[in-house]
């Protein structure tokens, strides 16, 4: 009736709560929370169990179209509603001092400009561009049950769409300082497990195709291997347990009836690579297949 997720069951006449499990008594914790801090907290789960404040405040902005000039206002906004959140204890936070904030760093990258914050803002790219980047902080849940109780309560869907955003909104981080994260595994792969979570097939299969080529390249073949496969699960997902439909390579014939040609063109892209991956370990049985 008063709309709340939680269960509250009201026990005696003094309106003590009774909780049937400590998620009854944490969804009940988040129930009594504002809605904005519910919806960044909602934005937190799927983000992780750590993460930056400005890859929270990217997403959102991609979420809810955030104009360029109100950029600052709604990541202070965002900020006031963490706090909240860190005074509740849901989530704790420390500020980022880290070699990629280095004043250093950013003066070698900017052809020693003069040491003034009018001049390094001349060509400042990808988050230093942002105008929040100073105030940039990390921020974890104190306890993975508070992440397990938000993304239990959060239908599938939402769970995509959010998935999608942060890709989205790091995707062009990755764009907008292609030199500085050229190589960087660990930003591809991040967009890359937003996007497989997202339950877009083709951009999944492109950052997979991208990633797993270089990585052919160092010879981890096998690690390529499961890249692919996490891509291709995709597909193999969609196809019902139950259903008696023939399969080819895992997935439904339904579901490749349905799929676009763009879709079509990665997936065939993708058994190509991932053969010549086995084929190179020496398992061409495995590529065949």
């Amino acid at each position: 009736e008063n709309g709340m997720i939680g269960m509250n069951n009201y026990v005696g006449d003094d309106n003590k709560l009774g909780f049937g499990s400590v998620g009854e008594l944490l969804l009940h914790r988040l129930d009594a929370l504002d809605s904005s801090v519910r919806t960044v907290l909602h934005l937190s789960a799927v983000l992780g169990t750590e993460f930056d404040l400005l890859d929270a405040v990217a997403a959102y902005e991609e979420m809810f179209g955030v104009d360029e000039s109100k950029r600052f206002e709604t990541a202070m906004t965002l900020r006031e509603s963490f706090d909240v959140a860190v005074d509740e204890g849901v989530i704790e936070q420390s500020y980022i001092f880290g070699e990629e904030d280095d004043c250093k760093e950013i003066m070698d990258e900017e052809d020693n400009l003069c040491h003034s914050l009018g001049n390094i803002r001349i060509s400042l790219k990808g988050r230093r561009a942002h105008p929040f980047y100073a105030e940039n902080r990390r921020l974890r849940f104190t306890h993975d049950s508070w992440k397990a109780s938000i993304l239990n309560v959060m239908l599938d869907e939402r769970k995509q769409e959010i998935h999608e955003h942060v890709a989205m909104s790091l995707e062009k981080e990755l764009d907008d300082d292609e030199a500085h994260h050229r190589g960087d595994f660990e930003k591809q792969i991040r967009v890359f497990k937003h996007w497989k979570s997202s339950g877009n097939f083709t951009k999944s299969a492109i950052f997979a195709l991208d990633i797993g080529g270089q990585l052919m390249l160092l010879g981890l073949n096998s690690q390529a291997i499961l890249l692919f496969d996490e891509v291709l699960d995709i597909l193999k997902e969609m196809t019902d347990e139950g259903e008696l439909d023939v399969r080819y390579g895992g997935i439904g014939a339904s579901v490749l009836e349905t799929i676009v040609p763009p879709e079509l063109e990665y997936l065939i892209k993708l058994n190509i690579t991932k053969g010549k991956a086995y084929s190179t370990l020496r398992r061409g049985v495995d590529g065949a297949e």
